[in-house]
């Protein structure tokens, strides 16, 4: 079997909507089908256009997030609870919009938080074993 295109070629397949034998050269593939030149155009005017939109930040997550980061070096008993609320209201804002991004921003001032909030706690306990001996 020679491809339609070119009588010397031989042809490797048939194109998914006219079923004529083409050479690998002279076939596209669409969405798993093989089309000619031909049909190609065809098959990708019946493909519905799919628009981008452009994702947002979420400046929630920003907000979190630098909260979280700065509890770290100073006021960490009060960022950190602080950081994890407006993460939670974050994280409530990006499952409402899918166009948001900061799922991972939100995610690691969350674990900041937890860490700085753990760690003040483990200080203050500490500090108070020492006081008491």
């Amino acid at each position: 079997m020679k491809c339609k295109n070119h009588a010397n070629v031989d042809a490797v397949d048939r194109c998914s909507a006219c079923a004529e034998p083409f050479c690998p050269d002279c076939l596209v593939e669409i969405n798993g089908q093989k089309y000619c030149g031909s049909c190609k155009v065809v098959a990708i005017k019946g493909q519905p256009v799919v628009e981008e939109e452009p994702s947002i930040k979420c400046p929630e997550a920003n907000e979190a997030l630098q909260m979280a980061l700065f509890s770290i070096f100073c006021f960490g008993i009060i960022l950190a609870p602080m950081a994890l609320l407006k993460a939670q209201k974050a994280k409530k804002i990006i499952a409402a919009n899918p166009k948001l991004l900061g799922a991972g921003k939100v995610t690691a001032a969350t674990v900041i938080g937890w860490i700085v909030l753990g760690l003040w706690i483990l200080g203050a306990i500490m500090k108070g074993v020492q006081a008491s001996k």
